[in-house]
């Protein structure tokens, strides 16, 4: 988000949840070549959740995965 503009400057992701897995897609750039994006979300429980982020600049022939996040809800106890 950049507050001067009040503009989200993230490209739109495309995607949907199959089997229990999400897998979402943009378009962007990198010192001005273009980049293609993938972000999973797996793992997903009440409890639990994997996401990670790859990016691929050969028309999605190999990836790059540069992200992994888990996370687990912390107890309330």
């Amino acid at each position: 988000m950049n507050s001067g503009r009040g503009e989200l400057e993230q490209p739109p992701m495309v995607g949907r949840f199959v089997d229990g897995v999400g897998r979402f897609y943009a378009d962007d750039q990198h010192e001005g070549r273009p980049v293609r994006c993938r972000f999973i979300w797996s793992g997903i429980t009440a409890t639990t959740a994997r996401w990670e982020q790859a990016f691929s600049v050969d028309g999605e022939r190999t990836w790059e995965t540069n992200w992994i996040m888990e996370s687990t809800r912390a107890s309330t106890d």
